[in-house]
């Protein structure tokens, strides 16, 4: 047997392989005495059939399988001695064999390139101080009291803080006509609404009108498709509720889990300020990713970002299986796919190079966090994740998210014992 192996590119192998006829004659034998105690045929005793009658039978079978047995062997004998990892599933091209020449084909293997991360503790980008005002906690109030509230259906005008509940008849958007969904209920918050001119349309509106509705969506709407577009509706308005806020007493403060307004005021300041603090710290880490990605310029298997691209399609779409992209999909979703495995490359490579690893103290101390938000006690969800093996991909997390600290000045918890 011979191979030899060549570097298409950084991400790509050919492993050419020849492989004598010879070489099939051990395990040829070998399954064809397999075949001939599985076997049974009328007329001979179980395990009796005579080897010639196999090698007529079945001999192409056994060939065939013996032939695909030694290939994968020799292939992943090949594999091991270059430290070769592919990526992706093989595949097998100019395959030939003529059953008296030497057997051949070369195998195509994509593996990740081999990459060397330069400068990335000092690029001079860092997570900027945050701030949060009495407005942005009031309207945080506002939101919560608005989840605890009640409807409660009115017969009059509807007016500003009332919810309008009504189904679409006909949807025109610049002189278009749209095709309305099969549950055509809408539900409006009048004076929260995206969409201002829509609230202006129902206000003042009853149960039981039919409204024509006619505006021009906001230039900062938040859905880009629309923004400064002229609308036409017709709807029918089938409710009209008043919204009741909870009291604010012991009562409630107890079903929320605080103990009084001066606590929920807390907590949402500090929701919201751990909310920015996570916000501008994503927004560095992402501009100094972007930074080295252009800094150190290395390409990522094709493989990888069809796999990531299926991937997200399966978690937008819910599905339990895979969904194969289309071109159209595999074009728009390539760019983002290819950073976003450039990004796990670089910040592998960092956590590798620094020999960043969470201590105990840092994985309860996330843990605590993690517990505390889903209201569960911090040593059963340990256990948990110890029983389910969650515990490792946990410490890998922190593992990664230690290099994105280190990349925006943030220096590790843990640094200086790793190393």
């Amino acid at each position: 047997m011979a191979a030899s192996i060549k570097e298409i590119s950084s991400t790509v192998r050919n492993i050419d392989i020849t492989i004598p006829q010879d070489a099939l004659t051990k395990p040829f034998d070998k399954k064809v005495t397999e075949y001939r105690k599985e076997v049974q045929l009328k007329g001979f005793r179980a395990g009796a059939v005579p080897r010639q009658i196999i090698v007529a039978r079945f001999g192409d079978a056994i060939r065939s399988e013996v032939v695909e047995e030694v290939m994968n062997a020799t292939l992943s004998e090949e594999l091991k001695k270059a430290n070769i990892i592919p990526v992706s599933r093989v595949k097998v091209e100019n395959f030939k064999d003529d059953k008296t020449a030497d057997i051949s084909f070369t195998a195509v293997v994509e593996v990740d390139p081999v990459i060397e991360v330069k400068d990335y503790d000092n690029l001079g980008i860092t997570v900027p101080d945050v701030a949060i005002s009495e407005d942005e906690v009031n309207d945080e109030m506002k939101r919560v009291l608005q989840m605890y509230s009640t409807a409660e259906s009115v017969d009059r005008e509807a007016k500003k803080g009332d919810v309008v509940v009504g189904n679409y008849l006909e949807v025109v958007i610049d002189g278009e006509s749209k095709e309305i969904p099969e549950n055509r209920e809408f539900r409006s918050l009048l004076g929260e609404s995206a969409s201002p001119g829509f609230d202006e349309g129902l206000t003042a509106s009853k149960k039981g009108d039919v409204k024509e509705i006619h505006f021009v969506y906001p230039a900062d709407h938040k859905d880009e498709q629309y923004r400064g577009k002229k609308a036409d509706f017709k709807v029918e308005v089938t409710d009209v509720r008043e919204i009741h806020a909870p009291k604010m007493d012991e009562e409630f403060f107890k079903q929320i889990g605080v103990k009084d307004e001066a606590e929920l005021k807390d907590n949402l300041q500090k929701s919201i300020l751990n909310g920015k603090k996570a916000s501008a710290k994503a927004k560095a880490v992402n501009e100094a990713i972007d930074k080295l990605i252009e800094a150190n310029p290395f390409d990522v298997a094709h493989s990888r970002v069809v796999d990531l691209i299926k991937y997200t399609l399966r978690r937008s779409s819910g599905a339990d299986e895979n969904v194969e992209p289309t071109e159209e999909q595999l074009k728009s979703l390539e760019p983002e796919a290819v950073r976003e495995i450039k990004k796990h490359f670089i910040l592998e490579f960092i956590a590798g190079k620094e020999k960043l690893k969470p201590t105990q103290a840092v994985v309860d101390a996330h843990i605590a966090e993690m517990a505390a938000s889903y209201g569960v006690e911090a040593k059963a969800l340990k256990d948990h994740l110890r029983q389910s093996g969650r515990i490792n991909s946990l410490r890998e997390e922190l593992r990664i998210e230690m290099a994105s600290d280190l990349i925006v000045g943030i220096k590790p918890a843990a640094a200086e014992e790793a190393k």
